[in-house]
């Protein structure tokens, strides 16, 4: 089944593309594109690592701190090659999600300009990302479409105006939050939409409210939204029995922060059996004006009633010392078949990938270590980081969706080559014939960054010690090339 993702996209040759940003300035849009393959070849260093030599280093500082390098312009590459990889696709899923970034502060009095309060010892923001993953088959990221940093009004100063006049000025400050999911779908939808893509849109329970899922429905645009189980439904006709399905269920740890943590508990990772419901819900809109949740056309503007599908399934037995599943999943895709009520299913267990590209972001390419001083410098580090843990997502997931398709789908011709001797030299593992799938490149990939087998599976850093051991390796073959051609 193909996987949607253009062959050798990966390799550094053509990932440099996601870098080609617009600047103004050619000298500076060279420099913006040499200095994010550095940092993504490197995404877990410091920037001191990244760029050992001096002049290199503040060549890289300069950038991120040049008042006119916008971090929107430089993340304006991978949306366009996402957008590209999408139109191939067809048919996308797009999930989004909101992650705080978190920064730690050594000193009370070192605070970083226009960042939000989120402790006592800690700084940072939120980011709400719209990632665009395959529909159908398996499922792969393609890319993210869009990011809206934000902070919440509470972690400002009252008395900081220029902090909020910043936020003000980046649009991220709400009058109400459910805007900047409204902003997301919207903005995501239209862009795919010119390009001839068919989207279905992707949410958690934040998203559970009546304004919005009227103004998408009203919009003609599609979706998957979690409900909140604590919300009274009641099913036109009641519910049909579809049968039970087998799903895994990926880990699930405690988030550090208390205050940050979503409702779902922590789990192990498991195989569960859930029991499948589905049939047709009618919402109300509040009765009251000032009960009424929030629409980009106004409260007025909401149907008195919302007709949508629904879809439940539930884990009746969890195993003992565990919370069993329960996902309530209103929807405007049709549940007439059991084919169509699965794919429900389907669609919305895809949303785990951006949960993975959050982890991404944080572990792969350590964007909470970061030491800038300023929410400006932050963001342009961050809009380089993004096609970085993007690249670094598609490793994990070929290993775990395509792991016994063709190495072609994760090699240039060059880099395969170059890994078969690698390992046949140095025995990491059975010989790399012509027959070698992803998953076995992707565990001498591993070798190569150090992984033992019996450490488990390899995590962020090690599987990209090795990519970038072997992407060395095919760049020193490429110079001798390029000199012998002199």
């Amino acid at each position: 089944m193909p996987t949607h993702i253009p062959k050798n996209s990966l390799s550094d040759l053509t990932f440099s593309r996601e870098y080609a940003a617009d600047l103004g300035n050619p000298r500076r849009s060279q420099r913006a594109r040499k200095v994010g393959v550095a940092l993504a070849l490197k995404p877990e260093l410091s920037f001191p690592k990244v760029f050992p030599d001096e002049a290199g280093l503040e060549a890289a500082y300069r950038l991120l701190r040049n008042p006119e390098v916008d971090w929107r312009a430089l993340a304006a590459p991978h949306a366009e090659r996402t957008l590209e990889r999408a139109e191939a696709a067809g048919e996308v899923v797009v999930a989004h999600d909101t992650t705080a970034i978190a920064l730690r502060m050594y000193w009370p009095d070192e605070r970083r300009r226009h960042m939000s309060s989120f402790s006592s010892r800690t700084q940072g923001f939120f980011a709400h990302v719209s990632l665009a993953m395959t529909a159908d088959g398996r499922a792969l990221p393609l890319g993210v479409l869009g990011v809206q940093p934000f902070v919440h009004q509470s972690g400002l100063d009252a008395n900081d105006s220029d902090s909020w006049a910043f936020w003000e000025n980046e649009g991220g400050l709400y009058d109400n939050e459910h805007e900047r999911w409204a902003s997301a779908v919207a903005g995501t939808d239209d862009r795919l939409r010119e390009r001839g893509v068919r989207a279905i849109h992707v949410m958690d329970g934040e998203a559970d409210s009546y304004g919005l899922m009227s103004f998408f429905k009203e919009q003609d645009f599609r979706f998957v939204i979690r409900a909140d189980p604590s919300r009274k439904l009641k099913c036109d006709g009641g519910l049909t029995d579809v049968g039970t399905v087998k799903v895994p269920l990926g880990e699930r740890f405690p988030l550090r922060d208390g205050k940050e943590s979503k409702r779902n508990p922590p789990r192990r990772a498991r195989e569960a059996e859930l029991t499948i419901r589905a049939g047709v819900v009618t919402l109300a809109r509040a009765q009251k004006k000032a009960d009424a949740s929030w629409s980009p056309g106004g409260v007025e503007a909401q149907p008195k009633t919302l007709t949508l599908h629904l879809v439940e399934a539930v884990e009746k037995t969890p195993p003992v010392g565990q919370t069993g599943v329960r996902w309530l999943l209103l929807t405007t895709e049709p549940v007439k078949t059991q084919a169509e009520v699965l794919r429900v299913i389907d669609l919305y267990r895809r949303r785990w990938l951006i949960e993975e590209y959050f982890k991404s972001l944080k572990t792969g390419c350590r964007v909470e270590d970061r030491q800038m001083e300023s929410m400006t410098t932050m963001l342009n580090v961050v809009a380089l980081l993004i096609p970085a843990a993007w690249r670094l997502l598609v490793l994990r997931t070929l290993a775990h969706e395509a792991p016994a398709t063709s190495w072609k789908n994760l090699l240039t011709p060059l880099e395969f080559k170059l890994l078969a001797g690698r390992v046949k030299r140095d025995k990491l593992g059975a010989p790399l014939g012509p027959n070698a799938t992803v998953a076995q490149c992707l565990a001498a990939i591993a070798k190569l960054g150090g992984h033992l087998k019996r450490n488990g599976p390899p995590g962020w850093q090690t599987l990209h010690a090795g990519w970038r051991s072997l992407q060395e390796m095919a760049l020193g073959v490429r110079i001798f090339r390029e000199a012998s051609d002199q």
